[in-house]
């Protein structure tokens, strides 16, 4: 079985966690996608959100 890799449209920002690297993003059909990996951007993205809101 293989793990899932996080990749980000760079275009619209839509996040997608595939075994593969897709072609271009199913929304907006940019071919930039970035990987996110565990070391950087993953990380934030999933992480919890402090909402410091009154």
């Amino acid at each position: 079985m293989l793990g899932l890799r996080y990749f980000s449209c760079e275009r619209c920002g839509t996040v997608y966690a595939l075994p593969e690297t897709p072609s271009q993003c199913g929304r907006c059909e940019c071919d930039r996608l970035s990987e996110l990996t565990a070391e950087g951007r993953a990380a934030a993205y999933f992480a919890p959100v402090d909402d410091q809101s009154p």
